[in-house]
C-alpha cells in the first residue's frame, strides 16, 4: 500500500497531464485497428526484449488518500456508466446485445463473463467497429495509401512544431526507447502517440500472435460459421483522430512521453474498473491519481473538438450504421466500451431511436449465479 500511495504523489509532483490518461482510453475505445497496426509495427520497444506486465492498480492508493469518493461520485453522474453488457430490444424482434470492449490482448480482458458468453454463442452475427482489424497486412496498405492521415505536410517535421524545451524531451524520450528522431520526424504526432503510449507488455503480447478483444472475437465468429460485420472503416477511424490540429496533436505526444513511467499503472486501474464494469469509473480515477499539467489535446476549444470527433461524430455513424443488424435481430454488437456511456453515448443513442436497452450482466455479479438468466434470447 505505502508503494502505491508513493507512486502517486511522485507523479502529482511531477505535473503529469490530467488528459493524458483520457487519450489512452479513447484511443484504446476508438481506434483498435490503428493500435493493432502500430502494435504489429515494433513502434517502442527495444529489439530482443521481452518485459513483463508490471502495473499496479491506483483505485487502492486513492482511497488510502482519500480520494476516491469524489472519484466515484463523478462517475456516478454520468448516465450508463455501470455495465460492460446491454440487452437491445423491440417489439417483434429477437434481442441483439451491445458489448462493451477494450482493446488489448491481456488474458482477463479476453475472458468473457459467463452472460457475456451466452450472448455471444447464441447470438447470429458479430458486429464490430471495423472488420478492417481481421486482415493487419491490408490495414496498413490502406493507411499507407492514405498518407495524409499519418504524415505531416510536405517539407515538415515534428522539430516545426516544437519548441526548444520540447524538442529535447522529445529527443531523449526517443534515444531512450533507442528511435532516431530522423526515423520518425515527418509522421503525425497522434501516429507516434498510439505507439508510445502502449505498455512494453501488451506490445511484446501482440507481436507473438496474441489478438486484441475485438479481434479475438472475430477470429471466434469466423470458426463458428458467424458472419463478422463492421460499422466503419479504418479510414473513418483514422480520420476522426487525424483532425485534431498538430499543435494539439504534438501537445498530447509530449504529455504521453512525460507519463511514460505511470503508463502500466494507468493500463492495470483501466483493466481493474473495466472488469468491475465501472466504465464511467476509469477516466476520473485516473485524473484523481495523476493531476495536474498541461491538456493532452488542448484547453477549452481543443478539447472539446476531441471528443467531437473522436468520440461524439462516431456514436452518431455506429448507432446509425447498426440499425439494419438491430431490425434483423440476434445481433453481438462489439464496441470500445466508452462508446456506451454518457448523454451521448451509445446507450441514450439507441433508446433515443426506440429501442428498450437494459443492463444484461448483473447477474455476473451476484454470487452464485451464473448470468444465463440475463441473456436468454427474447421474442416481443
Amino acid at each position: 500500500m505505502t508503494g502505491q500511495i508513493d507512486r502517486a504523489t511522485r507523479w502529482d509532483h511531477a505535473g503529469l497531464s490530467d488528459r493524458a490518461a483520457l487519450i489512452v482510453q479513447r484511443l484504446l475505445a476508438a481506434l483498435p485497428v490503428v493500435l493493432l497496426i502500430l502494435l504489429l509495427a515494433g513502434i517502442g520497444i527495444a529489439e530482443g526484449a521481452t518485459p513483463a506486465c508490471r502495473g499496479e492498480s491506483l483505485v487502492p492508493a486513492l482511497q488510502a488518500e482519500g480520494k476516491l469518493d469524489e472519484a466515484r461520485e463523478k462517475a456516478a453522474a454520468v448516465p450508463n456508466g455501470q455495465g460492460r453488457l446491454f440487452r437491445i430490444e423491440r417489439d417483434g424482434r429477437t434481442a441483439s446485445y451491445l458489448f462493451g470492449t477494450m482493446h488489448m490482448s491481456d488474458p482477463r480482458v479476453l475472458e468473457l463473463s459467463p452472460a457475456t458468453e451466452t450472448a455471444f454463442s447464441t447470438s447470429d452475427r458479430l458486429v464490430i467497429e471495423t472488420t478492417d482489424i481481421t486482415d493487419p497486412v491490408k490495414s496498413a496498405a490502406m493507411i499507407w495509401q492514405t498518407p495524409e492521415l499519418v504524415t505531416l505536410p510536405a517539407g515538415k517535421t515534428l522539430s516545426d512544431y516544437l519548441d526548444p524545451s520540447q524538442e529535447e524531451t522529445l529527443k531523449a524520450a526517443l534515444r531512450e526507447k533507442g528511435v532516431p528522431l530522423q526515423s520518425v520526424e515527418t509522421l503525425q504526432p497522434w501516429f507516434l502517440s498510439v505507439g508510445f503510449m502502449m505498455p512494453a507488455c501488451e506490445k511484446a503480447r501482440t507481436e507473438g500472435g496474441a489478438l486484441a478483444l475485438d479481434a479475438d472475437l472475430a477470429r471466434r465468429a469466423e470458426a463458428a460459421g458467424k458472419p463478422v460485420e463492421g460499422l466503419e472503416t479504418a479510414v473513418e477511424q483514422l480520420s476522426a483522430i487525424a483532425s485534431i490540429p498538430l499543435k494539439q496533436q504534438m501537445d498530447g505526444f509530449i504529455a504521453v512521453l512525460e507519463i511514460d513511467d505511470a503508463l502500466e499503472d494507468v493500463f492495470e486501474t483501466m483493466i481493474d474498473l473495466y472488469l468491475k464494469g465501472e466504465v464511467a469509473m476509469i477516466l476520473p480515477a485516473v485524473e484523481a491519481a495523476v493531476p495536474n499539467g498541461g491538456m493532452l489535446v488542448g484547453a477549452g476549444e481543443g478539447y472539446d473538438g476531441f471528443e467531437e470527433k473522436v468520440v461524439i461524430e462516431r456514436n452518431l455513424r455506429m448507432a446509425e450504421r447498426m440499425q439494419p443488424f438491430l431490425e434483423d435481430g440476434a445481433s453481438f454488437i462489439a464496441v470500445g466500451a466508452l462508446h456506451l456511456p454518457g448523454e451521448k453515448g451509445l446507450v441514450a443513442l439507441l433508446r433515443e431511436r426506440g429501442y428498450t436497452v437494459s443492463r444484461a450482466d448483473q447477474a455476473d455479479a451476484a454470487q452464485g449465479e451464473t448470468g444465463d438468466e440475463s441473456v436468454q434470447r427474447t421474442k416481443k
